[in-house]
């Protein structure tokens, strides 16, 4: 497992030392289909047929050499990445739009980056073909299905490697607080973050991966299909809606594995919530989670919650919260940026939290808060971005980042890469070029706890509340709310910041929200909307407007993330007369905010 030059290296020598080893396998949703397989040789193979394939096109010589890869779950997109990235040819993978869906998402990226070529799977081309015949931003791009292309190449055919410093991929951010912004990362950042996983997760050629993120996402793509790549051992993926519709297949898929491999495999919170809340007793008669390690949780806030119910319901499979890795880490660090196994829980000072500080406190208004690795000062700083300068240990400030892994700039938008990716501290004699992540946390004892995001922090009062404290409040009011988004409103009619609530029913209790935009919302909703603004008053925050919601309502990003940016736009198409009451609902069925 030693640290190569780029990924195609880890490629190509896996198929040299073991040919015949299990690389990927795909497992279907539906139990008549068949289970997909390629070797580490068969992996080799088929990215060396791809680039061929991909050298022979006529690329425009005024458009950079640049594809877009919709493709829906399944093996056909890693080999089409691999392809491009052994071809030189620079991968932008997006989520293939939902039917029925518009495509701004996928329009902005086409805008972005200016890409000729999109690749898919030749059951979405014809999808894909008419979506990108209605739309002017993408009926310019050629489409291509992935056999195609397959075939024009010559497995033997020699293209040029790709060197350290080129550009491997571009890897649109997931959009939690704005709209997605393309990180350029190279073969060197990506190799330089796939070590820096292999060792701080303490991968061994005994373990393999389960997989169920999507692939579009950086912590399903890097995390979960390219460090098995980078590592030579074995990866089992499953598509996101199988774990969505029944989350104990997770489990299943993890207890399966050989008796001697141990698995590594995890997600954002709300994946072990949903584990939790969904997975009934008698589905996990037969199944062990004592190889599972670690079981790595990040992408969103970490909720000891989460972590304590989880250990709670799934202790008797032989899982312990020793076997959890609490991480950090974002799209413009290429991915990680450090972790935690059998992570501390501290609980701090709500008081002091408020105030900017972490504090250790037993009182009653403590909070628990999950460590997530260990903050290395030689790579983390936490700064205060009005100075530019460190805060001393358990003073909350900005997270900065540097090191090989973090990339140099967002594609086509120099403005915001000097922002983001040229930060320095002010009383740095080697001017450093740090990543201002945008995230703030504090560091206790040698340890990073993340609190939040500066964009979403609320300021109530000269009090510094968190979204997602003000969220799991709301949730544990009523079991018949089954999640919470909380964000800043700039009303003008108040000449000031307000807090809106939405609120998302479970399914079983959908049948509250209006069945049309002109009735009057249930009388068990007016009580809960009573409930949850008595909880908010009692942490002294006044909702200003609450919305409820049905099941999926709240606006997530790829990997699961609150995305208050769209929420926000969301509220604000509401007709005014709507937002200006204290409480609104969503008819029953709607798609869009009515």
């Amino acid at each position: 497992m030693a640290d190569p030059r780029t990924l195609i290296d880890s490629l190509r020598a896996n198929a040299e030392r073991a040919p015949e080893a299990l690389a990927m396998s795909w497992q279907p949703e539906l139990a008549r289909e068949a289970t997909q397989q390629l070797s580490q040789a068969q992996l080799w193979r088929t990215a060396q047929q791809i680039a061929g394939g991909l050298a022979r096109l006529p690329w425009p010589v005024d458009q950079p050499r640049m594809a877009l890869l919709a493709f829906p779950p399944g093996l056909d997109f890693i080999r089409a990445f691999l392809g491009c990235l052994r071809a030189g040819v620079v991968a932008v993978p997006v989520t293939v739009p939902r039917r029925g869906r518009a495509a701004q998402v996928l329009e902005a990226i086409a805008a972005n980056c200016a890409a000729p070529l999109a690749l898919t799977s030749a059951c979405e081309l014809p999808r894909l073909r008419e979506l990108f015949a209605q739309s002017p931003a993408l009926a310019a791009m050629q489409l291509l299905a992935l056999d195609v292309v397959e075939g024009l190449g010559d497995g033997e055919q020699a293209t040029a490697a790709p060197g350290a410093q080129d550009l491997a991929f571009v890897q649109y951010t997931s959009g939690s607080s704005s709209r997605p912004k393309g990180v350029c990362v190279s073969h060197a950042n990506l190799a330089a973050n796939l070590a820096l996983i292999e060792r701080e997760f303490g991968i061994t050629a005994r373990h393999l991966f389960v997989n169920w993120l999507p692939h579009y996402h950086d912590m399903g793509l890097i995390g979960n299909l390219l460090v098995p790549i980078h590592c030579g051992i074995p990866s089992v993926s499953m598509a996101p809606a199988a774990f969505i519709k029944r989350p104990v297949r997770w489990l299943q898929a993890i207890s399966a594995q050989p008796p001697g491999r141990w698995v590594l495999s995890g997600g954002p919170n709300f994946a072990y919530q949903l584990c939790v809340d969904r997975i009934a007793d008698q589905d996990c008669e037969g199944l062990s989670l004592a190889r599972w390690s670690p079981a790595y949780n990040g992408a969103e806030p970490v909720r000891v919650s989460t972590m304590r119910s989880f250990v709670q319901r799934f202790g008797r499979l032989g899982f312990g919260k020793r076997q959890f890795l609490t991480c950090y880490g974002l799209a413009e660090a290429t991915l990680f940026v450090t972790g935690a196994h059998d992570p501390e829980f501290m609980s701090v000072s709500g008081a002091g939290l408020e105030a900017g500080r972490i504090e250790a406190s037993a009182t009653e208004d403590a909070r628990p808060l999950a460590s997530s690795g260990l903050a290395d000062p030689q790579r983390i700083a936490i700064v205060d971005p009005a100075t530019q300068r460190r805060v001393p240990d358990g003073q909350v400030g900005e997270i900065w980042v540097t090191g090989p892994s973090v990339p140099q700039r967002y594609l086509n938008d120099p403005q915001q890469s000097r922002r983001t990716f040229e930060a320095r501290l002010s009383d740095d004699a080697g001017a450093t070029r740090y990543l201002a992540t945008g995230d703030v946390g504090a560091v206790v004892d040698g340890r990073l706890y993340v609190t939040g995001r500066s964009k979403e922090l609320l300021i109530v009062n000269g009090r510094n509340l968190y979204p997602h404290d003000i969220e799991a409040l709301l949730q544990t009011c009523d079991e018949r709310v089954e999640s919470a988004a909380v964000f800043a409103w700039n009303d003008p009619a108040a000449q000031a910041e307000t807090v809106v609530a939405v609120c998302e029913l479970a399914r079983a209790s959908r049948h509250l929200l209006p069945a049309g935009p002109h009735e009057e919302p249930a009388r068990e909703l007016l009580r809960i909307a009573e409930a949850l603004r008595s909880a908010a008053a009692a942490a002294e925050l006044a909702i200003a407007h609450l919305r409820f919601v049905g099941p999926m309502g709240i606006a997530r990003t790829s990997s699961g993330k609150t995305a208050y940016g769209q929420l926000r736009h969301e509220f604000g198409t509401l007709p005014g007369g709507v937002r200006s009451h204290p409480l609104s609902a969503q008819p029953r069925g709607a798609d869009q905010p009515s």
